[in-house]
């Protein structure tokens, strides 16, 4: 190989090697600060292709422009009314300040740390303003959970976009415990609540019940009134029917109608066991002492 060739090689490695070394990429989704000699010289927050002196003249520093998540510490705080209560927080923040952010905090670990501190300590200062049972409670209106949030996330944004060019988006409560000498009590309230509510719900069964039974007697009453009307008519007919067939009756053939009507009185008061004491001219008695042509023989 020719010494040019060589030559040429050798400087098109120089010329890439370099080009790594001065030039760089930033993404969009990052920030990116150069710091030159240990002290930041510029702030890069669009993304594109930018130059630099090469290392350790300066440095690039990247860092997520992205929402991060962040589960603060599991803490024992207290309540308005002196009870216990075990509480874990997520804290969704960003960098809103690359700059402040790097001065002040330096990497995300350091800033998981502060943000760790400033939360735990508001939320132990919010809680402090609510009872137990605006935490946990069996009554949906009475439970401040969202209320609790939002003061916690205000009052901890104002500290550490100040102060560390940190933007907390949102604090959410993710988790909550009771010391087991709490556990027993808050069991015995949520149970109480619950016979509460129960009892009224039998309450109110048992007055609907008052009124359907009440509705279902008078309709009875009603039902039994007008079936008693409509039987009455009809037996008030029927005697009337019967009182004119008996009429007839009797005009065509009035012996034959007393006949049949003693018959039918025999039958009403005579068994085996009556004893009958009748006059010898009653008529009821003319037909028990009557013989027939057989008898006589």
């Amino acid at each position: 190989m020719k010494a040019g060739n060589k030559f040429l090689i050798i400087m098109l490695v120089v010329v890439v090697g370099l080009s790594f070394l001065i030039f760089y990429k930033v993404d969009e989704r990052e920030y990116v600060i150069i710091t030159q000699f240990g002290h930041p010289v510029k702030t890069i927050t669009e993304p594109g292709l930018y130059y630099k002196w090469p290392d350790p003249v300066q440095t690039v520093n990247r860092f997520e422009k992205r929402l991060m998540l962040y589960k603060a510490r599991l803490i024992e705080y207290l309540t308005q009314d002196k009870k216990n209560i075990i509480v874990q927080c997520f804290v969704c923040w960003r960098i809103d300040e690359p700059l402040e952010f790097f001065q002040a905090v330096g990497n995300n670990i350091s800033a998981a740390k502060k943000i760790d501190d400033i939360v735990c300590a508001q939320l132990g200062s919010v809680l402090g303003n609510y009872e137990m049972s605006s935490i946990i409670s069996t009554k949906k209106d009475a439970v401040k959970i969202k209320e609790i949030e939002k003061a916690i996330t205000e009052n901890s944004n104002k500290k550490t976009i100040d102060s560390y060019g940190i933007e907390i988006k949102e604090i959410g409560i993710c988790r909550l415990a009771l010391p087991q000498d709490n556990v027993e009590s808050v069991y015995k309230r949520m149970k109480s609540e619950r016979e509460s509510i129960a009892n009224k719900y039998r309450a109110e069964g048992r007055e609907k019940a008052d009124i359907i039974r009440s509705e279902a007697n008078k309709i009875q009453s009603d039902i039994l009134s007008e079936a008693y009307k409509d039987a009455e008519i009809i037996k008030g007919e029927g005697d009337a029917a019967a009182t004119k067939i008996y009429a007839e009756a009797f005009e065509k053939d009035s012996a034959f109608y007393r006949f049949i009507r003693t018959l039918e009185s025999y039958k009403r008061i005579i068994d085996d066991k009556t004893t009958v004491v009748l006059s010898s001219k009653s008529d009821l008695f003319k037909y028990l002492n009557k013989k027939t042509d057989k008898d006589s023989k």
